[in-house]
């Protein structure tokens, strides 16, 4: 089990968004942007962290923003860069584009979390995993950063170099947690999505 005092959290915007072909952070939602959802939800860490390359999303964010130490590198490059900078061992990464993410989920994620691990991911009732709901000590920087100069961004061949642990949500959690909104229909589909601010 990780305590919060241990473990920052980071919520991970610096993709381009290609496929929603605007910022998935800001899309609106009936609680505020799909970043001011998730910033909430991390409000149990005193220490939070945005990967953001656009400078932009950082204001009004109670943390501290960081961009890409590797440019164009994926979702590898924005936890490198948070455990680059990061003061605690353990950092419990969401991506922005999780509208249904829950400050429960990430308790829950805490309450598994086996100290030895050098990662926890997220595994739904299918069975599919979710490495962008993670937790990642700082420990497995180097494997990391190994990755990342080699240019071997997937995220399961990073994990099979790591003591990764699944978590599995069934029975405890609803799949639709694990809601990715990546294009316009996805979003256009979303019931809580809000109104175009002005």
């Amino acid at each position: 089990m990780l305590s919060p005092e241990f473990c920052a959290g980071a919520i991970l915007a610096g993709g381009q968004s290609r496929r929603m072909g605007q910022c998935k952070a800001l899309l609106p939602l009936q609680d505020g942007t799909m970043l001011e959802h998730i910033t909430r939800q991390l409000d149990l860490f005193p220490e939070r962290w945005l990967s953001a390359n656009d400078p932009v999303l950082g204001i009004g964010f109670p943390g501290d923003t960081i961009a890409d130490i590797y440019p164009g590198c994926g979702p590898l490059a924005g936890i490198h860069a948070v455990l680059s900078k990061m003061n605690k061992p353990w950092v419990l990464c969401v991506s922005c584009d999780m509208p249904r993410f829950s400050r429960e989920l990430a308790a829950a994620m805490l309450a598994a979390f086996p100290p030895q691990a050098d990662a926890l991911i997220c595994a739904d009732g299918t069975g599919q995993t979710h490495p962008l709901c993670g937790i990642y000590a700082r420990a497995a920087l180097p494997v990391l950063e190994r990755h990342l100069q080699e240019r071997n961004l997937r995220m399961m061949s990073l994990l099979r170099e790591l003591r990764t642990v699944r978590f599995k949500t069934a029975g405890q959690f609803p799949d639709t947690l694990f809601l990715n909104i990546n294009t316009p229909a996805s979003y256009d589909a979303l019931p809580e999505k809000g109104a175009p601010h002005d």
